[in-house]
């Protein structure tokens, strides 16, 4: 296989034409589209599945119950992370991208057919966790090899830009599951959500992951792996994990820049639910809120990865904490009370505005942050982690503080996560804007 070499004297892009790139691009991007609609839709759906999974007289215990199954998901990400992540590093990107995106799937079928809790008892919630648990154990790879894999085909002066439909994929897949959950409860009585138009979702997305399977199956190995493949086949995975210890300051970087994931999950998915419970508003209006601020999360991240291509990556990711530190407190409380459909697009809109500006940047710089030896592994081990213990309580620990103090307790936690960003980005995370992936 051809390469070409860029300025910056590393492997870009192989030679294989537009749709090859095209394709390097969908096929790189398309696992993560497929995860995120996946955990989406749990999160847009959960106060139906609580109902049918997770029965109890309280319909906010059944609420609360059916969201730590969500959280439980995150726990297989660290499991996945460390066995996948170095598989990757060792055998390569894309045999790695073809397995995580059929466990995901798999996750999704098993969701999609599960008999609820009225027909088959405490097994209902059981295989819903399971399920849960593969699809996190899935997702504790897909990430960091996705990223990897397009950092590594891009070239340097337009890598962020190159690798921006990665991002972009879990915009769409926002969008996708947004937009599905609206028609669902729109055009699906009551009865029958409840009985089985919620399971159509998941099926959906069972279906779209065997397509993602044979795509990945064709695409072309990355040139910085292949340029050291002969090197990483003689390694085993203990000395790949072994050799992440030796990034202690990358680790701490990368743990901390994923703390950011709660704003994600707290705002292009618990957002519509959170508005229904302390602002009444009604379902459909919040997705439909939701698909409109998701168009600009979309919009907005190749701009902003195109804008760091341009002046580097450190002041987008300070804005982005510095913006939230000091508008998540006057947005959230826009909500609270009887909340109209403009006021929850518009908070939710400018929320979703600033995580492009950091989701923008975010995989390349990670990618950036790593030699090639080690790439997937030390980006995935600290990112599983951080995301099991943050970003999938995100939404339990919105309705638990929310439970406690109102709104404000809720923007404190956001609030603390935006001040130790900050001191991260002020005197620890480097500008990588120029390095080098080979």
């Amino acid at each position: 296989m051809t390469t070409i070499i860029d300025k910056g004297g590393s492997p870009s892009v192989p030679a294989t034409g537009k749709n090859g790139r095209v394709k390097t691009l969908i096929g790189g991007s398309i696992g993560h589209f497929i995860e995120w609609f996946d955990w989406a839709i749990y999160g847009l759906m959960a106060s139906v599945i609580a109902g049918q999974m997770f029965p109890a007289a309280d319909p906010a215990v059944s609420l609360i119950a059916s969201l730590s199954a969500f959280a439980i998901g995150f726990i297989g990400r660290p499991i996945g992370a460390i066995i996948l992540s170095p598989m990757a590093d060792k055998y390569g990107r894309r045999t790695l991208l073809a397995a995580t995106i059929i466990m995901s799937g798999a996750g999704s079928l098993f969701i999609g057919l599960c008999p609820n809790y009225a027909q088959i008892g405490i097994l209902a919630p059981v295989i819903i966790v399971l399920s849960r648990l593969l699809q996190g154990f899935a997702g504790g790879a897909e990430y960091q090899i996705s990223a990897t894999f397009l950092n590594e085909h891009a070239s340097v002066k337009h890598r962020a830009f190159a690798a921006s439909p990665q991002q972009v994929a879990i915009g769409l897949s926002v969008l996708a599951a947004t937009a599905v959950a609206t028609l669902t409860t729109k055009y699906f009585s009551p009865e029958t959500l409840e009985a089985w138009g919620w399971r159509v979702p998941y099926l959906i997305g069972a279906a779209l992951s065997v397509y993602g399977f044979f795509m990945r199956r064709g695409l072309d190995e990355t040139p910085a792996f292949e340029a050291n493949a002969k090197l990483m086949a003689n390694r085993s995975i203990g000395s790949i994990l072994a050799a992440v210890a030796k990034y202690p300051k990358e680790t701490l970087i990368v743990f901390v820049m994923q703390m950011n994931g709660v704003l994600y999950y707290l705002w292009l998915i618990f957002l519509p639910t959170y508005a229904n419970m302390i602002g009444g508003l009604d379902r459909s209006d919040g997705f439909a809120g939701n698909m409109i601020s998701t168009v600009v999360y979309i919009i907005g991240v190749p701009l902003f990865a195109y804008i760091s291509d341009r002046i580097g990556r450190k002041p987008l990711l300070f804005a982005t904490a510095v913006l939230f530190l000091i508008f998540v407190y006057p947005l959230l409380s826009l909500l609270d009370g009887q909340v109209s459909f403009w006021t929850f697009t518009f908070v939710s809109a400018v929320g979703a505005l600033f995580l492009s500006m950091n989701n923008g940047v975010l995989g390349t710089v990670l990618s950036e942050l790593f030699p090639v030896s080690v790439r997937t592994s030390g980006i995935g081990i600290p990112y599983a982690i951080c995301a099991a213990l943050f970003g999938g309580t995100a939404p339990l620990m919105a309705t638990w503080l929310n439970g406690m103090g109102g709104v404000w307790y809720v923007a404190l936690y956001a609030m603390a996560i935006c001040v130790i960003s900050i001191v991260t980005h002020l005197f620890l995370t480097p500008e990588t804007r120029g390095r080098s992936l080979d």
